[in-house]
């Protein structure tokens, strides 16, 4: 009777402990969890790491292949992979307004893609050309968006990837008697700067020297 009649007045708290201490003894049930968490972080590192350390080989094999000296340095960029070349042949590397930098970057999303099935992206730079690029395509844009204000007429900035032509809308964006637009297919399309109130309804449009 007395046995019962403690077993009927333990406190259910002390019941579960002591469930936890059949279990594992006289360890809490939280010291398996965190060290379940610590061993799937240290996974994700060096699986990380290995991917980093591969997209850093495969390009440091496709310029060796290009018969290219060049370092390249990679970093984490948020989820993302950047990969930094520098060397005495970073024209080379950049080409024409960043046409090779762009096919280099396009062939390694590729092969990454194909290896590890994920979202991340890899991003490839020469002698931070892609910064310079994004100031001189701000320049540029301000530049003919007063040219485009001052004629009352359309104007060609240029062919453009979309990610330079996504710079220069945003560059223009906040000007309320201008707008852009792009015309054309495939990669590489025609950026138009034209103003809100054209003469002659806009038809004049001229080519940006």
């Amino acid at each position: 009777m007395e046995g019962n009649e403690k077993e009927q007045s333990q406190n259910p708290d002390e019941a579960v402990e002591a469930e936890k201490a059949d279990l594992y003894g006289s360890e809490s049930v939280e010291e398996p969890i965190r060290e379940n968490g610590r061993i799937l972080e240290e996974f994700d590192k060096k699986r990380r790491a290995g991917k980093i350390e591969y997209v850093q080989s495969v390009l440091e094999g496709v310029l060796f292949r290009m018969g290219i000296e060049a370092k390249v340095v990679a970093e984490e960029m948020g989820r993302d992979i950047r990969l930094e070349m520098s060397g005495d042949n970073s024209g080379l590397l950049i080409g024409k307004h960043g046409r090779t930098l762009d096919a280099i970057q396009y062939i390694l999303n590729k092969i990454y893609q194909r290896r590890f099935g994920e979202g991340e992206r890899i991003f490839v730079d020469a002698e931070n050309y892609r910064r310079r690029r994004i100031e001189a395509l701000e320049t540029l844009a301000l530049r003919l968006g007063e040219k485009v204000k001052k004629r009352k007429r359309a104007l060609v900035a240029g062919v453009f990837n979309s990610r330079d032509r996504r710079i220069i809308h945003i560059a223009l964006k906040g000007d309320g008697l201008l707008e852009t637009e792009s015309n054309g297919d495939g990669f590489y399309k025609k950026l138009v700067i034209r103003p809100t109130n054209p003469v002659n309804g806009g038809n004049d449009t001229e080519v940006s020297p």
